[in-house]
């Protein structure tokens, strides 16, 4: 990395003009940086170092800071796959341009959500913070999913207690009373989900119990029914799987399992697989 370079990734990412001046950059070796490819030019006045990711770099482009759900994944939190881009900027922002062209305005906003909600002084100049994407998620986004990205949040330590309060407390009634329910038990967004679709049920389930001889299962309903789940991220070790599965069956436990797929896209499938089991009373003690 060259003096210039470190420089950039000091200033959050991204640099102005008049701040390359300052440090003593002038104009002739501005040029010579971006016909070397040692920096490249964002938009008209900015500048960046070459590894800046697309997403932020498309968010910079814009004139302004990646957000919401688009951020979520860049600050090491569950990723809600969004497919816009979206973008915070100042309230008074005016010629914002094309994430794909600084020479354009941005006229059509097809593929991009605007949170015209000021930059976050907390963040980098290229991404929001922890505590403003997740205050963004709980306007923007449906409910189930704001809540997986917080849970993340809290169970990875990327906010503390403190923090969460305070900006669950800031947040409007509704998104108050979803966001209310999120704890940082949740080892993956997949357990998350599950938990929080099988509230809307009735159905308790108990988060990462400890089971002697087994270790900790993902959730157990009731006394005997337990769920473990594999993340996306994360697919557990099958050998390992078959044989947890048989210590807890010979102690009376009943097992069901499922994948990430499962859960968010063949939902009906693992929701009636539960319900059965419950209707059996495998979830009590025979």
């Amino acid at each position: 990395m060259t003096p210039l370079q470190r420089h950039i990734e000091l200033n959050g990412h991204l640099i102005k003009a008049a701040e390359l001046h300052a440090f003593g950059v002038g104009r002739t070796r501005i040029a010579e940086a971006l016909a070397t490819r040692e920096i490249q030019r964002i938009r008209q006045g900015w500048y960046a170092n070459p590894w800046l990711p697309q997403d932020q770099l498309r968010a910079a482009r814009i004139g302004g800071q990646l957000a919401c759900g688009s951020a979520a994944k860049t600050l090491d939190l569950w990723d809600p796959l969004v497919h816009s881009l979206h973008v915070c900027v100042e309230p008074d922002a005016r010629a914002l341009r094309s994430p794909a062209d600084s020479r354009k305005r941005l006229a059509d906003a097809r593929g991009v959500v605007v949170h015209w909600t000021g930059i976050d002084p907390a963040g980098t100049r290229t991404v929001v913070s922890v505590a403003a994407c997740l205050a963004q998620l709980a306007r923007c986004a449906p409910p189930e999913v704001a809540l997986v990205v917080a849970e993340s949040a809290l169970n990875r330590g990327r906010i503390d207690l403190e923090e969460w309060w305070a900006l669950r407390d800031a947040l409007p009634l509704t998104a108050r009373r979803h966001l209310g329910r999120a704890s940082g038990s949740s080892d993956s967004g997949t357990e998350s989900a599950f938990v929080y679709r099988m509230a809307k049920r009735g159905v308790l389930v108990q988060q990462q119990v400890p089971i002697e001889g087994v270790g900790r299962v993902d959730c157990l309903i009731g006394e005997r029914l337990v769920v473990e789940l594999d993340s996306k991220e994360y697919h557990s070790d099958p050998t390992e799987d078959r044989h947890r599965d048989a210590l807890l069956s010979a102690m009376g436990y009943r097992v069901l399992r499922f994948m990430y797929e499962q859960v968010f896209f063949s939902w009906p499938e693992v929701e009636a697989a539960v319900l059965a089991a419950i209707g059996r009373g495998d979830h009590l003690v025979g």
